[in-house]
């Protein structure tokens, strides 16, 4: 999974550089024979933004940082370039994205739904239905942070809420950060690999598309 994201990532016009951040030697030598970069990072961090951040200041930038996560192996081109345009945006802090609930999907607590306001900045995230009555809007794992924002993020305490819904992003909000949430279309892929169920049909998914093609 993590070497699709890889190719999804390095086929990206808007992405200068690309690195998996991982704390697993098996994960980097996969990586490294597929031709990506990897960084063994500390083990003991316990988000994906602390993990990010090691790696950011190993590298020395001082540029946007897009956070693009394993378990959602197939990200699509239109969702990163969403992203990347509400970087660009004066007064961004942080930006993701969400899409339409399908079916009875906003009644799963592994899919984080989002509630946004008309400017689509982040009200809030959980696991629960929400907004109650809907529309139903399901959070992709997609962090851009703008220049300067990956540190403040990571040098921020456990939230209240965040403990509760155990969703970093809440810790973001408790703070007065702003997320913009782009609203994209629903995925054409297989989605995110949150359970062992999930894992079979994107398993069967890339069967299907690799006998089409």
């Amino acid at each position: 999974m993590v070497v699709h994201t890889l190719r999804a990532a390095k086929h990206h016009p808007a992405i200068d550089r690309v690195c998996v951040a991982t704390d697993h030697a098996d994960i980097a030598n996969v990586v490294r024979q597929h031709g990506g970069e990897a960084i063994l990072t500390n083990a003991d961090h316990t988000t994906g933004t602390d993990r990010c951040l090691e790696v950011w200041e190993k590298w020395g930038d001082d540029g946007a940082v897009l956070n693009l996560q394993g378990d959602e192996p197939f990200p699509e081109s239109a969702h990163i370039a969403a992203i990347c345009a509400g970087l660009q945006k004066a007064q961004t802090d942080v930006v993701t994205a969400m899409r339409p609930a399908t079916n009875q999907e906003h009644l799963l607590s592994e899919r984080v739904k989002v509630a946004t306001n008309q400017h689509h900045r982040a009200l809030y995230f959980s696991r629960s239905a929400i907004p109650h009555g809907g529309p139903y809007f399901v959070h992709l794992g997609i962090y851009g942070f703008s220049p300067g924002m990956l540190q403040t993020c990571a040098q921020l305490p456990v939230g209240r809420m965040e403990n509760i819904e155990k969703l970093e992003q809440l810790r973001w909000l408790e703070a007065g950060i702003q997320i913009e949430v782009a609203q994209v279309n629903a995925a054409h892929g297989p989605g995110p690999v949150d359970t062992e169920q999930d894992l079979a049909r994107v398993r069967l998914w890339h069967d299907n598309v690799s006998k089409s093609t």
